[in-house]
């Protein structure tokens, strides 16, 4: 009797759907797994952990947005999924400005620190977050301290070991860094900047890439920021898109 009932509701339902032309995709969908005897539900897509890693270009000072918002924003807008990640969440003395309520805060950008502080907590850091994706723009504080460039390629080096430990196949975006209105200054982190291509391929891996993405060409001290270095909403625009151009296929 239960065979017999099984193979009239198996009729009835092929007729009802013959009758009734096709159903929906996810409603197919939903009728093939049940009747495969698994769970309707398919798993979902994992979204990459993006880490912006910097000092105070990557913070942003309260009142101001930080490029991270208008990067946010595009990605959002373009359909791409993304979770920011770090162990902070606001700017410098305060919260940033966005005008997306959904802005993920979360971030890695340490007002002022050098590459080398920045190199002696990567590993904590990482270790809480777990990146798949890092965003570094490191250098500026270096040039103003008065580090040696051989120093802070060797600590940018370092930080990449230190990412790979906690996720081998981490993959890094390497800014050359946005210029100072300051002349000497500026030259000195174009020189910095010219030794990023270097980097990038000695430290590269198929399981790893490192990827060199220019902050640097056109970009205005006097226009694209408020005081010099910390860049205003034409700033962060433009590195938003950078960032943007740069990562969007990887996620």
């Amino acid at each position: 009797m239960h065979r017999m009932r099984s193979r009239v509701w198996g009729a009835l339902g092929v007729a009802l759907l013959g009758c009734c032309g096709p159903l929906e995709g996810e409603a197919l969908e939903e009728l093939g797994t049940q009747e495969a005897g698994v769970a309707a539900l398919a798993p979902k897509k994992v979204m990459p952990k993006v880490m912006p890693l910097g000092d105070s270009i990557t913070q942003g000072a309260a009142g101001h947005a930080s490029y991270r918002c208008q990067l946010w924003q595009k990605l959002t807008a373009s359909g791409y999924r993304a979770d920011f990640v770090g162990t902070l969440s606001t700017g410098y003395l305060g919260a940033n400005t966005c005008s997306s309520v959904w802005f993920d805060r979360d971030h890695e950008g340490h007002w002022s620190w050098r590459t080398d502080q920045v190199l002696a907590n990567i590993s904590n850091w990482a270790a809480s977050t777990h990146p798949d994706l890092v965003l570094i723009h490191l250098g500026t504080n270096d040039t103003y301290h008065d580090q040696t460039e051989d120093s802070t390629v060797l600590e940018l080096e370092q930080i990449i070991d230190r990412l790979r430990v906690v996720n081998p196949r981490v993959k890094v975006f390497l800014a050359q860094v946005i210029p100072t209105s300051g002349a000497m200054l500026a030259l000195k982190l174009q020189s910095l900047n010219q030794r990023m291509p270097l980097l990038a391929a000695a430290k590269s891996t198929e399981d790893s890439p490192v990827y060199v993405v220019d902050q640097w060409t056109g970009f205005n001290p006097s226009t694209d920021t408020y005081d010099g270095v910390h860049p205003n909403l034409i700033g962060e625009e433009k590195m938003a898109e950078r960032w943007y151009q740069a990562i969007r296929e990887h996620l």
